[in-house]
């Protein structure tokens, strides 16, 4: 299976194309993320490394919506998020299916691990 980067987070659609983004300090407007250094054309500024930034009004979008990626590890569905070297990072909050995988505590009520990606169904 090809390794590709799971999306999890707030997004938004913004000129046709889905972008993540994050509250701006000024009231009703977000901050605008790419890692597409072409979006520089449509205003985007370089933040570092590949990011890039955009700081629009909430009336510029349409919606906003949050996204959170699941994956089926050992016929279990656990939530799913980009790990490091490739991996995928699964987590739950339940100390039985914690156990049963051997998932490490992470957070007072939280458990994770992470998998070979060519172990996981993306959901």
């Amino acid at each position: 299976m090809e390794w590709r980067m799971i999306r999890k987070g707030e997004y938004t659609i913004y000129n046709g194309k889905e972008y993540r983004f994050i509250e701006s300090e000024s009231e009703d407007f977000i901050v605008l993320i790419s890692n597409n250094k072409e979006d520089m054309s449509y205003g985007f500024i370089h933040y570092k490394d590949n990011i890039y930034t955009k700081v629009i009004s909430l009336n510029e979008v349409e919606k906003l919506f949050l996204i959170h990626s699941f994956a089926k590890y050992k016929g279990e569905l656990f939530g799913a998020s980009n790990g490091e070297n490739g991996s995928i990072f699964l987590s739950t909050p339940y100390l039985k299916l914690a156990e049963k995988y051997g998932f490490k505590r992470t957070d007072k009520y939280l458990y994770s691990n992470n998998v070979n990606f060519d172990e996981v169904e993306l959901k």
